[in-house]
């Protein structure tokens, strides 16, 4: 019987090792994305305390009156990307 139960335990310690993996990755993804956005909105915001200031706070009304913090956690990332190229490149806010 513990034979039998050997394959399963390593079944499952990998699995668990996979998902951490997954979840360790994709922190570091939204990390990325944080400070790209960061990186874009520091430069007219002044300091880099008030480009997080923004991050947070500022609704973006293209983007349904969401803060970018809030677009990222809903994946919606690209959409902010796209919205602050719009701005640097003399479009309406």
């Amino acid at each position: 019987m513990t034979v039998a139960l050997l394959p399963l335990g390593i079944l499952l310690a990998a699995l668990l090792l996979f998902g951490a993996g997954l979840a360790w990755a994709r922190h570091r993804d939204r990390q990325e994305q944080i400070q790209t956005i960061l990186d874009k909105v520091e430069p007219w915001a002044g300091s880099r305390e008030a480009a997080e200031s923004w991050y947070q706070h500022y609704p973006i009304a293209a983007l349904g009156n969401l803060p970018a913090a809030n677009l990222v956690a809903q994946g919606r990332y690209k959409d902010v990307i796209v919205y602050l190229t719009h701005i640097a490149e003399g479009g309406y806010a």
